[in-house]
């Protein structure tokens, strides 16, 4: 895949801080025993953590800091609602964040360059956000652009997958969703995409027609998508542990991609 099917040209990713190992053993992902091989019970009749809303909405408000740039309120009490509800079904995945890097969210006006922000100068100029780091920032940012928010409905959710990825994971869970991932999707930023995209399904119902069609490996996954994948199992595990597994026989998960 070309590095323009990217949301840098040159196929650059971000220089993320992984979280603490000892974080993640004291918030252990049961997604993750997916991807190691391992079994993961499904909840018989499990519901929704009663607190992970008020905890989510909490997060957002310690933890984002939020340049709206003119931004109309009803965006930015969508972008703050969407967060919220991507991670109030874990308490755990809360809890790493919380314990994680800050964020920085800022809403870029219409016709202005990423870059103009600080961003890295090679940011696509299809890209329609952007999740970014570096070890001298005091925040990791995530940046969306106004004008997209209204038709690309996944955005807020893509964004803040990428973001969860970099933060809330050690480099070991990291690692082995490269593991998993990279031998259908041969480089490390083609990965970053699939899990963002596979976040999207958990959020936004159907998939448009134009983004079945976008380039590289945008319309790729979308397309692959699929309810049997053990990658949609990990996902959904991820962001719902109290939801049935995915797939009509979770016995039998199989690990390709179609």
């Amino acid at each position: 895949m070309q590095p323009e099917h990217y949301e840098t040209l040159d196929g650059s990713t971000p220089d993320v801080t992984p979280l603490a190992a000892e974080v993640g053993r004291q918030q252990p992902l049961s997604a993750f025993t997916l991807l190691a091989g391992g079994d993961v019970f499904e909840a018989r009749g499990g519901r929704p953590p009663s607190e992970g809303p008020a905890r989510a909405r909490a997060y957002v408000k310690a933890r984002l800091e939020f340049k709206t740039y003119g931004a109309p309120a009803a965006q930015v009490q969508r972008v703050q609602e969407e967060i919220a509800r991507q991670l109030s079904g874990n308490l755990q995945l809360i809890a790493r964040l919380e314990a994680a890097r800050p964020l920085l969210l800022e809403l870029i006006p219409p016709g202005q360059s990423l870059a103009k922000y600080g961003y890295p100068k090679a940011v696509s100029p299809r890209a329609a956000g952007l999740f970014w780091d570096h070890p001298d920032w005091p925040r990791a940012r995530i940046a969306l652009r106004q004008d997209q928010l209204e038709s690309e409905q996944y955005l807020v959710f893509h964004e803040m997958a990428h973001a969860i990825q970099g933060l809330a994971f050690t480099r070991e869970e990291s690692e082995l969703i490269y593991r998993t991932v990279l031998r259908t999707y041969r480089s490390r930023a083609a990965v970053d995409e699939v899990f963002a995209i596979y976040s999207e399904r958990e959020f936004v119902t159907g998939v448009s027609a134009h983004d079945l069609r976008a380039p590289g490996v945008y319309g790729m996954a979308r397309q692959r998508w699929n309810e049997e994948h053990l990658f949609t199992r990990f996902v959904r595990n991820l962001y719902f542990p109290y939801k049935p597994l995915a797939g009509g026989n979770a016995g039998t998960a199989p690990s390709s991609f179609g």
